[in-house]
């Protein structure tokens, strides 16, 4: 009874349920050195199948265990290691048309691009603000007004006065009817008739018949408002040519002789201005009527101005592939100075297509050329381009928005090797 009541005790039982537990956990640690070791032996033996041993004066000699380079040259050198053949395969690829290279990679992008053409021109007067002061008689200038290039003038002043002798005589015959036959009225008429002839108001006729005295000189009067410019062609043999274009007197003098209708100055409105923009050749074809155009004056950012094409020259300019387009320029504020210098945006109309950095296009002159990524490694293939947008490329064939090209192209291109294309790709 003793011994079952001893069998039965409450410390028997723990010392029971501690051995088990002990059991548990070597049976759990045995079972994963199990699996270790059998890991551990997967990959040694998936790393034994994997290297390779070659030597690096002959790649052609590869074999799955260490040894040695058969070949005499290389007097018995051990072979190395090899992981991979993959990027070695590359490498011994011509370099005439693939390149082994870590350059940054991008994807062709299609989206819409605005189109912007630059182009460079300069400010002008406009042609349609240019009137002409001509003489209306031929004579003798008697006096002058204006003495200086851009002298301002407003309408009704006068420019000069001109002494003409059949003026003169006119006068005299039509003073000397009215005295001494007043009663001849058809002759007193017809005496006005030659003066309005030669181009006196009624109001001039009128006073010369009331103060009964001759006007020896007629003014001529302008009828604009803005700034004279003399015309080339009314500067005299007399006057030094070269010593004129360096200052800004006229070399118009009283005392010239001038024929009927001769232009001798312009009267300019400086309020209205033109841009005359230069535009290239292949950018004739995106330029229309009515689109936008952004400046600047003297490459001064601060003047920023914008316009609108006004009209484009059908003709090319002489001796350039190139045309002129006219922008009218409001210069009510006289901020514009003709001659200065512009630097012109045009806003053309935007479409979409595939495009790339030009940085990823190597011309070779009768080929353009892209690098693709392509099994590793680059490679030179053929693409046809269209139009330049600033720094991007229209890729018109050759690449799709999947591929893969080096961002920038020139680092892979050598100038002293012939890159190859694949004409059937």
């Amino acid at each position: 009874m003793k011994k079952k009541q001893s069998k039965n005790k409450p410390g028997n039982k723990q010392v029971c349920f501690h051995h088990l537990c002990r059991v548990v956990v070597l049976l759990c640690a045995f079972f994963i050195s199990c699996n270790n070791s059998e890991t551990k032996k997967e990959t040694q033996t998936s790393q034994k199948e994997k290297i390779t041993y070659y030597c690096p004066m002959h790649p052609e000699i590869h074999q799955d265990h260490p040894g040695k380079c058969p070949k005499p040259e290389c007097s018995g050198m051990e072979l190395a290691v090899k992981e991979s053949e993959e990027y070695l395969d590359a490498a011994l690829k011509p370099v005439s048309s693939n390149v082994l290279s870590k350059i940054r990679l991008i994807n062709p992008e299609y989206k819409n691009r605005p189109v912007v053409v630059d182009a460079l021109g300069y400010i002008d007067y406009d042609n349609f603000s240019k009137f002409d002061i001509s003489s209306r008689y031929s004579g003798r200038i008697d006096k002058l007004y204006i003495r200086f290039n851009y002298q301002p003038i407003k309408k009704g002043e006068i420019v000069f006065e001109v002494y003409n002798a059949d003026l003169v005589n006119a006068q005299e015959n039509l003073l000397y009817l009215l005295k001494n036959s007043p009663t001849e009225k058809e002759l007193i008429e017809t005496a006005r008739q030659k003066l309005k002839l030669l181009q006196l108001s009624p109001e001039q006729i009128s006073e010369i018949e009331s103060s009964k005295n001759v006007k020896s000189t007629v003014p001529i009067y302008s009828k604009y408002n803005g700034h004279i410019h003399e015309m080339l062609d009314a500067k005299m043999a007399s006057v030094d040519m070269s010593d004129n274009k360096k200052s800004s007197l006229i070399s118009v003098r009283e005392g010239m002789y001038v024929e009927r209708g001769k232009v001798l100055f312009n009267v300019v409105d400086p309020h209205r201005v033109v841009l005359m923009l230069k535009i290239k050749a292949a950018d004739m074809a995106k330029i229309h009527v009515g689109q936008r155009v952004d400046f600047i004056v003297n490459n001064d950012s601060t003047m920023k101005m914008k316009g609108n094409v006004d009209f484009i020259e059908p003709v090319l300019a002489a001796n350039s592939k190139s045309m002129m387009i006219r922008v009218n320029v409001n210069n009510e504020g006289h901020r514009h100075k003709t001659g200065s210098l512009v630097n012109a945006k045009i806003t053309a109309d935007s479409f979409d297509a595939l495009w790339v950095p030009a940085s990823a296009i190597v011309d070779l002159g009768k080929h353009k050329i892209a690098w693709l990524w392509k099994e590793n490694n680059f490679i030179a293939v053929k693409v046809e381009t269209g139009i330049q947008l600033n720094n991007w490329v229209e890729i018109a064939d050759g690449l799709t928005e999947a591929d893969k090209i080096a961002a920038e192209a020139h680092y892979l291109s050598d100038s002293e090797s012939f890159i190859k294309i694949n004409e059937n790709e």
